[in-house]
C-alpha cells in the first residue's frame, strides 16, 4: 500500500538539471511522472468577477521537471529536453548527415521545428499576469506539485 505525503519536496539539488525529490515508489511516484517545482504561493489574490470571493492565489513557478529514477522514498529528476530548431540546409558533409539518420524521419522542408501556441483574441487591458516563470533558483525545500 503506497503512503501519501502532504507535500513533495525537493531534497538535493544534483546539477543544473537534475534533483531528488523526497518521495518515491513507496508514494506512488512513477518513472515518467511529471512535477512542477514551485518556489512560493503568489500573493495577489484572484477575484472572482461574478461572486467577488476571493479563488486564491497562482503559483510562483521555477521550473518543471520529470522522474528518471524511482528508489523507494525519493526519486531522481530531471528538467526537461528542449529540441533546437535546425536548418538542415545549412549543414554541408554526407558525415553530418550520416549523424543525423534517426531524425530524418521528423524533418520537413530540410528544417527541425518546435512549436509556439497560437495567439488568443483577448482583451489586453484586462492582462495581468499569471503563473509566473520566477528568475529564483531552486533551493532546498521548494515543492514539488504534480503536473498531470
Amino acid at each position: 500500500m503506497a503512503e501519501k505525503r502532504k507535500e513533495i519536496k525537493v531534497a538535493k539539488i544534483i546539477d543544473n538539471t537534475s534533483l531528488v525529490i523526497n518521495a518515491g515508489e513507496h508514494q506512488g511516484i512513477k518513472k515518467g511522472d511529471k512535477f512542477q517545482i514551485i518556489g512560493k504561493k503568489g500573493s495577489q489574490s484572484v477575484i472572482d468577477p461574478d461572486t467577488g470571493e476571493d479563488l486564491g492565489t497562482l503559483d510562483e513557478i521555477k521550473g518543471k521537471v520529470t522522474v528518471q529514477e524511482v528508489y523507494p522514498n525519493m526519486a531522481v529528476c530531471k528538467s526537461q529536453y528542449v529540441r533546437d530548431e535546425v536548418n538542415i540546409n545549412n549543414m554541408v558533409g554526407n558525415q553530418m548527415m550520416a549523424g543525423m539518420n534517426k531524425t530524418l524521419s521528423e524533418i520537413k522542408s530540410g528544417v527541425i521545428t518546435s512549436g509556439h501556441y497560437e495567439s488568443l483574441n483577448v482583451e489586453p487591458t484586462q492582462i495581468t499576469g499569471g503563473f509566473k516563470e520566477s528568475d529564483d533558483p531552486i533551493r532546498l525545500g521548494d515543492i514539488a506539485s504534480p503536473i498531470k
